[in-house]
């Protein structure tokens, strides 16, 4: 973790990532090779409330034997399977995400965005979804129904509510992806900076972020 210190927290945990102020952002207990990571869910709460008593905030946990590696928001939501260890920035956004997001199913939908009333149901019952703790929402439409309109209302939900900071819509054909760069994001987000993806070399300072299935190099955790 470029930027962390990887020291135990009082000689107790295994491993502690801290931010740039010295507080615990993250603990990783850390099992061997032939163990199942998850056998260190106790110990992880242990930790993480111990930890949340001498700071302002309660760090994120992960639960890894080297091969597997599960994330948990200890007493949000449950361990998920992940690729590896969360950037420093990712986070910084997923604390964020905590401390100032709002339920999206609460947040008014932009009427100037989508007005038939399918599209608000359809919207609401997504976010209602991510609400519960659920990681996917399936949206079936018809041609001509304004899927990328529906897609544009539930992105603004997101994003005014604080539940996202960064959205990446992925489709698997150019015009698609234009598509949403300029019929949908362009047009109806027209204050979020927003950039196609084409290489590696990504512009994070972005908002809105679009690339084809070839191409997608880049995925933010929220």
């Amino acid at each position: 973790m470029d930027g962390y210190d990887a020291t135990p927290w009082n000689g107790v945990t295994d491993y502690c990532l801290y931010d740039p102020a010295g507080n615990v952002i993250a603990v990783v207990e850390a099992k061997r090779t032939c163990r199942n990571p998850r056998e260190g869910e106790e110990q992880l709460r242990h930790y993480v409330a111990e930890i949340a008593r001498r700071q302002m905030f309660a760090p994120f946990g992960f639960l890894t034997n080297g091969l597997l590696t599960y994330f948990w928001d200890v007493g949000a939501t449950n361990p998920r399977l992940v690729a590896g260890m969360f950037s420093p920035d990712d986070l910084e956004r997923l604390r964020f995400i905590r401390e100032n997001g709002k339920p999206p199913a609460l947040e008014p939908i932009d009427n100037a965005i989508v007005n038939r009333a399918y599209q608000h149901e359809a919207i609401r019952r997504a976010a209602e979804a991510f609400a519960a703790g659920r990681r996917r929402a399936l949206l079936i439409m018809a041609t001509g129904t304004g899927k990328t309109r529906t897609t544009m209302g539930l992105i603004d939900v997101f994003l005014r509510s604080s539940s996202a900071q960064k959205v990446l819509f992925l489709a698997d054909r150019d015009a698609l992806v234009e598509q949403a760069l300029n019929d949908g994001f362009k047009a109806h987000l027209p204050h979020e900076p927003r950039v196609r993806i084409h290489t590696a070399n990504i512009d994070r300072d972005k908002r809105l972020y679009v690339a084809t299935l070839l191409h997608q190099a880049f995925s933010p955790a929220s």
